[in-house]
């Protein structure tokens, strides 16, 4: 989960910001990785920032900084960790379904595509899948973010399309919010 950046835009760090349900984004993404198997749950988060129970924090000293800093510290995490790849998901994004994220990790068990993305409308959203033969290639990349490495790996890259916008739904500024949200986590709460 990146969930260190500042939020400048957003007035508040946006791990720690809240839906109208009162649901902090950063336990929404979490509850839902959770519910959808994903271990173990590694939250990149500011300095001093708790997080859910069912996450290991890692935290960047430098949340001003770019986002690729959060994606290494996150992959030295799980470095050592027996798991095949991982989900990349912005905190800024916890409108998605349950549903999204268990299409999501089925098309990489089915087709062990390298990167696994969620489309809606034909427009790619989060949370992508990263097969661990990326990671190199994610720790490495100096431009273009995680974006290259999609751009890298196009011949073999699975896009899942899903009825779900919350994939698309991007947070950025409190008038992005919208006020009569269903609770992501309604779908299995």
């Amino acid at each position: 989960m990146l969930a260190a950046g500042a939020g400048t835009r957003f007035g508040e760090p946006k791990a720690g910001a809240r839906l109208p349900s009162g649901e902090r984004f950063l336990d929404v993404v979490v509850a839902l990785a959770d519910a959808a198997g994903a271990a173990p749950i590694v939250a990149v988060v500011p300095p001093g920032f708790a997080v859910p129970p069912k996450a290991r924090s890692v935290y960047n000293p430098e949340p001003e900084g770019e986002q690729m800093q959060s994606v290494r510290l996150g992959l030295a995490l799980l470095a050592g960790a027996p798991v095949e790849g991982m989900l990349l998901w912005p905190v800024d994004h916890p409108l998605v379904s349950l549903e999204s994220v268990l299409a999501v990790v089925d098309g990489y068990k089915r087709t062990r595509a390298p990167v696994v993305v969620p489309t809606h409308e034909r427009r790619r959203g989060h949370p992508a899948f990263f097969a661990r033969e990326t990671w190199i290639d994610l720790d490495r990349v100096e431009r273009g973010g995680a974006r290259s490495v999609v751009h890298a790996y196009a011949s073999r890259l699975l896009e899942v399309p899903v009825p779900d916008a919350g994939i698309l739904r991007d947070i950025d500024t409190r008038a992005d919010l919208p006020p009569d949200v269903r609770r992501a986590t309604d779908a299995f709460s």
